[in-house]
């Protein structure tokens, strides 16, 4: 019984093949267009988001806030729970820097105000 099955489907199968064949090259030739095509929309897709990340990225403020501390400890002296995410785009604490302290400007004797 079980026999009988198989080789009736390996027949219909194989008939199925010699009825295919004559448009074989083209099916073949869509479906690699077809790849081809979904990769490429595929990888521009990522693209766009990528940047479309970025320049949310570049939107958080904290790099020129004044409250910002420059270590890794402690962030941000006033939010530091939200300092350098994507929450503090809109950060109500957000004061721009006079300018940047550095090293050099503790050693010199000069406070950031």
């Amino acid at each position: 019984m079980i026999d009988e099955i198989l080789r009736l489907s390996f027949v219909v199968l194989a008939r199925m093949i010699l009825w295919i064949r004559p448009a074989l090259p083209m099916i073949c030739c869509l479906l690699l267009w077809t790849t081809i095509a979904f990769t490429l929309w595929s990888f521009f897709k990522n693209i766009r988001q990528g940047v479309a990340n970025i320049k949310q990225l570049h939107r958080i403020p904290c790099a020129d806030c004044a409250y910002a501390t420059g270590s890794h400890l402690l962030k941000c002296s006033i939010q530091p729970c939200l300092a350098f995410s994507e929450d503090a785009i809109d950060c109500p604490d957000f004061e721009p820097a006079s300018f940047k302290r550095t090293d050099s400007a503790r050693v010199n004797g000069l406070s950031a105000m």
